[in-house]
């Protein structure tokens, strides 16, 4: 059993989480843990819904979004219907804030799935794709980089004729009002979703100003008197972000001026008189240049102060301005070397050719292409001389910044929108 087994079958007592469409859980396919979506038996008996599922896939196979969450179909022992999953570890926000209610007041941690989900429902609103219902259970988030994400959306069942009671009965407080009396998901529907979402996320603590505005006009019953479209909506929380900013910047900015003035006052001497006496008798001054001076032993004493004791050993500051600049420069090097590998190992995978083959031989690449990108990492890092949390980060920003370089590059060849007429 490798790593990544152990760690996963250390995880099979956690509960299993309950989502909109079935439960997600962990099971052992081909020798190996996966994480994987038991579909409800209510929903994998209908066959519309079948059809429905069947076309979902086929339309978020060509979605290539960090936050789209990819599956394949398959059945379990018994023949039950599941979807299992690309590589990761993922659990609903309702199992996440369950098990970890703290995880909110974490800095950035709000700021960052709210503008992760505004990216992914942008880009879905502009292939007619609408999420509909955002609770809790129907929103993953992937461990380790906290990145929120969703693998299927109500627009793709929205040809049952029950979809809104038979998938999403117990979350319907998160459908749109004019959802539940049969309208079509829409942006506006998706603004709404986003607004109780955001509200939920802060059940159990104080909601910042600029959400409590963003979410008040994002919860109207009006479809109309909502935002037009999650980009708006990001929008007006960015310019309220900066006006808190400026605010709290002026506030600052006044209290130091008054302390100023306190200090200036409290300082100040107050005009005393003076009284003229005659001066006392002049005392005999030493001569400076009297006591003779020893240049080696001058030496020694600035060399002394300059030097810093860490661990017993004595450290001078040019020592350790030397040492910075020497692992600024390995993690440089590491960088341009890392880049290299791990552009030649991408461009494998983020290809036309991998783009348009199967989900399965797709899957098959993403796995190998993350062992070897794992390997050079470790590879390069002890070369480099630097630690191992400093090189997953590194690895971390170059593969992002370069999977979004072929992604967007791919998006241009192949998206109509993007090509000269």
């Amino acid at each position: 059993m490798n790593f990544e087994e152990i760690v996963n079958a250390q995880e099979g007592s956690v509960h299993h989480d309950q989502t909109s469409f079935g439960t997600l859980q962990r099971e052992q396919i081909d020798k190996k843990y996966c994480q994987v979506l038991a579909v409800r038996k209510s929903l994998a008996d209908r066959r519309d819904f079948q059809a429905a599922l069947e076309n979902a896939q086929r339309q978020t196979i060509g979605l290539r979004l960090k936050q789209q969450l990819h599956f394949q179909q398959g059945q379990d022992e018994k023949g039950g219907l599941r979807l299992e999953l690309e590589p990761g570890s993922y659990q609903t926000f309702a199992q996440l804030l369950n098990l970890n209610p703290a995880v909110v007041a974490k800095s950035g941690f709000v700021d960052n799935v709210v503008e992760q989900l505004c990216v992914l429902l942008s880009q879905l609103h502009e292939q007619g794709i609408y999420a509909a219902c955002l609770s809790p259970q129907n929103v993953l988030i992937r461990k380790g980089d906290e990145m929120p994400m969703m693998m299927l959306y109500g627009s793709q069942f929205a040809t049952l004729r029950d979809w809104q009671d038979a998938i999403y009965g117990a979350q319907k407080d998160y459908l749109a009002p004019e959802l539940q009396e049969e309208a079509s998901p829409s942006a506006a529907s998706d603004v709404y979703s986003l607004g109780m979402l955001i509200e939920w996320l802060f059940q159990q603590g104080d909601m910042p100003y600029e959400y409590k505005k963003i979410v008040s006009k994002a919860k109207q019953t009006d479809p109309s008197q909502r935002y037009e479209s999650v980009e708006a909506m990001k929008a007006d929380l960015t310019k309220m972000r900066m006006r808190k900013r400026s605010l709290f910047s002026f506030v600052g900015a006044l209290l130091v001026v008054l302390l100023c003035f306190g200090l200036y006052f409290e300082l100040m001497p107050e005009a005393e008189d003076i009284e003229f006496v005659d001066p006392a008798p002049k005392e005999t001054e030493e001569d400076p240049f009297g006591e003779t001076f020893d240049p080696e032993e001058s030496l020694l004493n600035e060399e002394a102060d300059s030097t810093d004791t860490i661990d017993g050993d004595t450290v001078t500051l040019a020592e350790r301005k030397m040492i910075d600049v020497y692992m600024k420069k390995a993690e440089d090097i590491y960088r341009k070397q890392f880049r290299t590998e791990a552009d030649r190992i991408l461009s494998k995978v983020y290809n036309n050719e991998r783009m348009n083959a199967s989900e399965k031989s797709f899957m098959a690449s993403s796995n190998a292409m993350r062992d070897e990108l794992i390997k050079v990492q470790n590879e390069l890092a002890v070369h480099a001389g630097i630690s191992d949390d400093r090189a997953g980060r590194i690895a971390t920003e170059v593969i992002d910044q370069l999977t979004r370089e072929k992604t967007e590059a791919l998006d241009k060849y192949t998206n109509p929108k993007h090509q000269k007429k």
